[in-house]
């Protein structure tokens, strides 16, 4: 599963923005959406991927931190 592609999904979906919008480099606030929201994201992005994001973790400003930061957890939990 392609994990720039899923979260391009999930915010197209969620927040009606065009995937041509949702690169690695756009930042949430350039999207804007919100600190509320992004929180959102990761909450459905858990669930696709079968994985747990520890609040602590979620320091995050573009789509390329949390594509980073799903790819590792995604590789530590799949141990």
């Amino acid at each position: 599963m392609d994990t720039l592609k899923t979260l391009q999904e999930i915010i197209s979906n969620k927040f009606d923005k065009p995937i041509e919008e949702i690169t690695m480099e756009a930042t949430f606030e350039s999207l804007e959406i919100d600190s509320l929201d992004t929180f959102d994201i990761i909450f459905d992005a858990e669930e696709k991927f079968g994985i747990k994001v520890p609040n602590d973790e979620v320091d995050i400003k573009t789509i390329a931190d949390v594509v980073q930061l799903l790819d590792r957890l995604r590789a530590e939990q799949a141990k």
